[in-house]
């Protein structure tokens, strides 16, 4: 178990230091109050290391760097197959619409839209034979948004018993939710219980809106989280690719039931994976800890305690590979479900929320609907996987501007800043996304509106998804450095909330199309993005304030204690 933090043991003379001298100076020190999300990053011209790391060799902050990016690359393995898997689905529409019109969605390779022109021909009723009569298009839809709705549950409890019994033994249990819900809705033979297993299958995926992050947190200091985060969100463009382009081709010309098992032949694989790579990684840290104070002793020149083996016990098999090895804390599970509650109306996480649905809904959305356009564009059915080729670009751009740039600027406006770190500085990395993503909604929405050229939508369609997914990046560090002590309620409030709220604005996408065309309903989700690109300057210059409201302060009154070996 973590040691009590705020206290710890003094070394042991062992006979190497017997004819050296120690010196141990304990002093108090009464400083003003620190702001919860505020701290000093750089010192004397040196990064500090927040969290601080304890001396113990089970803290996952000690675990060596290559030990963390193995686990981090285990994450981003299952995280992206999960979600792709969850994803892909949404280019199918027109094989389901005629699946269960009782149609051969083999007939797709045939059909030519093209020939009509006009707006008139993005409609997912316009595959329909002339006098069919249409199936329920709002049921079939949500084909591709129930996993949100499954998602948003998952994190309510995911979260919170990865608290009480620790993050390994719950990441497993929602990789299994994602591989067996998969191989059910392969099987699944009416409409309703494809539904079923696909919530399943989301209940597995929603391990990647709020308990990843929260692993994250574990194994990393802040000034490496956007990097962490980013290639997370990055690793997805990979799959959705491979499996978008072959998903279309292999539903018209073989069975969309292939795709499941496929993908869920990958999702067991994903799943041995976290069980040999991915440790136990909850550990209990005061707020000074989380804060970056000295709270364990350590030389001058260094910014981490020593390691100590001899006062602690090293990482064992059981560590690694065991489930219940921290403990069991049902009574700060129970704790974090009343913080959930309690920091739902923050004005940073409302407005995280905001931001994170709308553009959750045009990203879905433009999934949706890129396939109709395409066909309207004169493309055959089976090789609008293409259409995803802008998550490639997409991808390896959220990764650098998400990760390694996102991580450089905000971490020299800290360092001009006098060294003091504030949650808000990463608010400047968001509006290249916002601009992005709201540039990309009126491209995506009058190229499909006007039939273009196909190149004109899916440049849109890019910069709807590089918007969204560095948006969701860079959100999701700026919360959690805003509300340390509270990692796991913020991330649960953030990605349910803007989940719940996108799924049902995200299943009407395809009926709103239909009645009113792509521009202006692509010009409503811009028009809701610029009024919340507005909370970057106004959380910039406010933020603090609000975060010395809502969370209060650090009190830095604490005993340090140096000590100086001479030889």
């Amino acid at each position: 178990m973590a040691t009590q933090e705020g206290s710890w043991p003094l070394p042991v003379q062992d006979e190497k230091h017997s004819a050296e001298t120690v010196s141990i100076t304990s002093m108090e020190s009464s400083e003003s109050t620190q702001v919860v999300g505020t701290t000093n990053l750089f010192e004397n011209g040196q990064m500090r290391l927040i969290p601080m790391p304890s001396p113990d060799p089970k803290d996952p902050l000690n675990m060596p760097n290559w030990r963390k990016w193995t686990s981090i690359s285990v994450i981003c393995f299952f995280g992206a197959l999960a979600l792709s898997a969850e994803i892909i689905i949404g280019a199918l529409l027109p094989v389901f619409i005629l699946e269960y019109a009782g149609l051969d969605p083999k007939s797709l390779n045939d059909l030519d839209l093209s020939s009509d022109g006009g707006a008139a021909t993005v409609n997912p009723l316009s595959i329909l034979p002339p006098g069919f009569p249409p199936p329920d298009i709002e049921k079939i839809t949500t084909l591709a948004t129930i996993p949100l709705i499954s998602n948003g549950v998952a994190s309510y409890l995911l979260v919170p018993l990865s608290i009480a019994i620790g993050r390994r033994p719950i990441i497993l249990l929602a990789g299994t939710c994602a591989w067996a819900g998969g191989i059910w809705a392969g099987l699944s033979t009416s409409l309703g219980t494809h539904l079923v297993a696909r919530a399943i299958q989301g209940l597995g995926a929603g391990a990647v809106e709020a308990l990843i992050p929260l692993i994250i947190q574990d194994m990393t200091f802040i000034h490496q989280r956007n990097r962490a985060m980013s290639a997370i969100v990055a690793s997805q463009g990979i799959f959705i690719v491979g499996f978008g382009i072959a998903s279309p081709y292999i539903a018209s010309n073989f069975t969309w039931r292939w795709l499941y098992f496929i993908t869920s032949g990958f999702g067991i694989l994903a799943w041995i994976l976290l069980i040999v790579f991915l440790p136990e990684t909850r550990w209990t840290r005061s707020p000074e800890a989380l804060s970056g104070h000295k709270i364990y002793p350590m030389e001058a020149s260094k910014n981490r305690p020593d390691i100590d083996f001899q006062n602690y016990t090293s990482r064992t098999f059981v560590q690694e590979m065991g489930f219940g090895q921290n403990g069991y804390e049902w009574k700060n599970a129970g704790k974090s479900m009343v913080d959930t509650l309690k920091s739902t109306y923050f004005p940073a996480i409302v407005w995280a929320i905001l931001a994170n649905s709308i553009f959750i809904v045009a990203n879905q959305a433009a999934a949706q609907l890129t396939s109709f356009a395409l066909l309207a564009a004169g493309w055959q059915f089976q090789y609008t996987g293409l259409s995803v080729v802008p998550f490639i670009a997409a991808s390896v751009m959220v990764y650098i501007f998400g990760g390694p740039v996102a991580d450089k600027v905000s971490n020299s406006i800290s360092r001009r800043n006098g060294g003091n770190r504030e949650a808000e500085h990463h608010l400047v990395n968001l509006i290249f996304p916002f601009f992005c993503g709201i540039a990309g909604c009126f491209i995506f929405g009058y190229a499909g509106e006007k039939v273009l050229h196909w190149a004109v939508l899916l440049v849109g369609a890019f910069l709807v998804i590089f918007g969204f997914l560095t948006l969701m990046t860079v959100l999701n560090v700026f919360i959690v450095e805003s509300y340390p002590q509270w990692a796991g309620p913020v991330l649960v409030n953030v990605s349910s909330l803007r989940i719940i709220i996108a799924f049902f604005m995200a299943s009407q996408a395809t009926v709103w199309v239909t009645d009113m065309g792509m521009l202006s309903t692509f010009s409503i989700y811009a028009e809701i993005m610029i009024v919340l690109s507005l909370g970057v300057p106004a959380f910039y210059f406010f933020g603090k304030k609000m975060r010395a409201w809502t969370a209060g302060s650090i009190n830095k009154t604490r005993k340090e204690k140096s000590l100086n070996f001479d030889d």
